[in-house]
């Protein structure tokens, strides 16, 4: 970077000069109606549900990564894979399941209504607890002191990249357009928040590898995505007309994918 840096300041004088923009006369932001205030409001609210709800998938490069190679046979088609292979099935996995995602939604669309983003996050809520819940059983076979198969883990890798398809991205485009104009921008940046929240929260909870048995530790991580299933069907209830107006059409899991890169 200082190099390119070093290069660019000696090239400056075959730049074309900079245009001094005139400044333009300042003009008042239209203040926000009642409702987009409201809007608003529940967006950020839903900010801590999203981060407790994700911390299946962030575990994945915490104490997922510490956990599975002493509690789970990693012997594939005989032979002994490193833990590495873990994040290179994780992101192939990742790849398939969002565009299968695409591809359930755009052919569910051709014959029933398509749910809404906030439906969509609540079912991948639930695939991401079916998820956890692979490997608490993985965990309670460990306990016995023998090593679980292979199978609990590639169960959650495809289980928690559905849900992944379904709530990150999903939740993007939410933000993106259920947020008012005036401010739509600025609220994709606080939605990206959560995951601060997350990673702070899945730090916590890694610290509890060695105190909790192994299927209480992942329990616990399907006990809080469960939790925030439930936080967000209820939003989905109580604000479901709030966010998705009459008339307004619900954006797919397509239309934010090319936007949300998360691991």
């Amino acid at each position: 970077m200082l190099i390119s840096l070093a290069i660019y300041r000696s090239g400056r004088r075959w730049l074309p000069a900079e245009r001094t923009a005139t400044r333009a006369r300042s003009i008042a932001r239209p203040r926000l109606s009642r409702q987009e205030r409201s809007v608003v409001i529940v967006l950020i609210l839903l900010l801590p549900v999203l981060a407790i709800g994700t911390v299946g998938n962030q575990q994945i490069f915490n104490a997922y990564l510490l956990w599975v190679p002493n509690h789970v046979d990693m012997v594939f088609f005989g032979r002994t894979m490193p833990t590495t292979w873990l994040i290179t099935v994780d992101a192939v996995v990742s790849i398939v399941g969002l565009l299968a995602t695409v591809a359930f939604w755009r052919l569910w669309s051709k014959r029933f209504r398509e749910p809404s983003e906030i439906i969509k996050m609540t079912l991948g809520f639930a695939f991401s607890v079916g998820a956890l819940l692979s490997l608490t059983a993985a965990a309670a076979i460990a306990i016995s002191g023998r090593k679980a198969s292979i199978g609990w883990v590639l169960a959650f890798e495809v289980l928690n990249s559905i849900g992944f398809a379904n709530v990150l991205p999903v939740g993007l485009a939410l933000y993106a357009r259920a947020s008012p104009k005036a401010v739509a921008g600025t609220m994709i940046g606080v939605y990206f928040l959560h995951l601060f929240m997350t990673n702070n929260l899945v730090g916590w909870l890694g610290g509890l590898l060695e105190r909790l048995p192994g299927p209480q530790f992942w329990a616990l991580h399907a006990a809080l995505v469960g939790t925030a299933g439930v936080l967000t069907l209820g939003a989905a209830r109580l604000f479901g007309q709030l966010l998705t107006p009459t008339g307004a059409p619900s954006s797919d899991a397509a239309g934010a994918e090319g936007d949300a890169q998360l691991p």
